[in-house]
């Protein structure tokens, strides 16, 4: 069998870029890379047609996107970008297609169109009903347009995939309100730990304070400056005695000037992140903002990291912490804080505490739900599903 992956995530370094890698090379291990169609739709993706691979590349110009628009397509697709995906379809055999994300709806309308018995599902990365209309508000012009497309595109694919494939209930309820219909699957954000350090086990990035280790770790999302700019005047002044802060992330650097801190530690970009996640004694997100599921908080439970975090970034991961057999993980290990005196709390009882920088039980949890594991079982659940159902009269 010969199986299509469509995305547009696939070169940025924001967390829905590490999703659509993740279900790309999920795909790739199950089936093997010879049986893989790649369309990279990404706008930084220079144009290449190679074996298995096609990158269009990014509009000509402004007047191009304006035509596209009248096509009734977002920025991504022009009507020949759509009917050459198909005549790849057709040449290449494909019986699977797998669209990484939910608003290409005039592309899976004309897949389903054409090729009505071959299985598409779609992954929503997040619900663009909701998440557009918030964004129209706040965009130039010309993204407007494209924000209103994408709904209306959005639309469109719901009405003809074969799956919906949503990262969680949260998502899902989303997808019901908007939409008054309920996912088919759930595909949670899953991670691939970096483990080079097993061999030869990194040097500690910490300076020698006598103090505990607190790490944020993110990229220069408003989200995140926003919640650790908080997190610093609500909660870590009061705690500061006991405890250090580094903030590690692409982009962060532009802290710097803000935190003229001797207890606070911007690190900004770093090529390796495991040191720091080794090393730490806490990991927080106190984000409040956003949507979908956090890559961070799947890293920090790789690591069996003890963690403090919002019910935004907890999202889709704290209700599974019920399911470990000891429950021995929920407010003793993972802590949900929405309030500074939650978190203020949680870290006065922590000082004197003698936290373990790997807590087995946490890693338990990453691996059975948000592992690479994991994500060959959700994925594998996902195709077969989708091809039962063609290969099912009447269907």
């Amino acid at each position: 069998m010969k199986y299509m992956f469509i995305s547009k995530e696939l070169n940025l370094t924001s967390g829905a870029g590490v999703g659509a890698r993740m279900h790309r090379d999920t795909l790739i291990n199950l089936v093997g890379a010879d049986n893989v169609f790649i369309v990279d739709v990404s706008v930084q993706a220079a144009p290449l047609k190679k074996e298995n691979y096609i990158a269009y590349g990014k509009y000509k110009n402004p007047f191009e996107r304006i035509i596209r628009h009248i096509q009734g397509n977002v920025y991504l697709f022009s009507d020949n970008i759509i009917e050459d995906i198909c005549s790849i379809i057709e040449s290449q055999n494909i019986n699977f297609v797998f669209v990484d994300d939910s608003f290409f709806g005039r592309l899976v309308k004309k897949i389903k169109t054409k090729f009505p018995r071959l299985p598409v599902v779609s992954f929503f990365h997040d619900v663009k009903a909701e998440l557009f209309a918030i964004w129209i508000k706040r965009s130039r012009f010309i993204d407007k347009i494209d924000f209103m497309i994408g709904i209306k595109n959005e639309a469109i694919n719901v009405k003809y995939t074969d799956k919906n494939i949503v990262l969680n209930k949260r998502e899902d309820e989303l997808l019901f309100k908007h939409y008054n219909i309920h996912s088919d699957f759930y595909l949670p954000v899953c991670v691939d730990r970096n483990d080079c350090y097993i061999e030869k086990k990194p040097e500690d990035p910490y300076k020698e304070t006598g103090k505990k280790h607190i790490l944020f770790v993110g990229t220069s999302y408003y989200p995140n400056i926003e919640g650790i700019k908080w997190f610093y005047i609500n909660v870590f002044k009061y705690v500061r005695q006991y405890y250090d802060l580094y903030i590690v992330g692409k982009g962060l650097e532009c802290l710097k000037d803000y935190f003229d801190d001797d207890d606070v530690y911007v690190i900004g970009f770093c090529e390796d992140l495991s040191s720091f996640y080794i090393y730490s004694d806490i990991v927080i997100a106190p984000l409040t903002d956003g949507g979908g599921m956090k890559i961070k908080t799947a890293e920090a439970f790789s690591y069996g990291k003890v963690f403090l975090g919002s019910t935004e970034s907890l999202q889709g991961y704290y209700e599974k912490l019920d399911l470990y057999k000891e429950n021995t993980i929920k407010e003793k290990l993972i802590f949900l804080c929405d309030t500074a005196k939650r978190y203020k709390e949680v870290l006065e009882m922590l000082k004197d505490t003698d936290v373990k920088k790997e807590n087995p039980e946490i890693i338990d949890i990453f691996e059975e739900y948000f592992s690479p594991r994991a994500a060959k079982v959700y994925m594998k659940n996902i195709i077969d599903s989708a091809i039962n159902d063609m290969q099912t009269p009447n269907k």
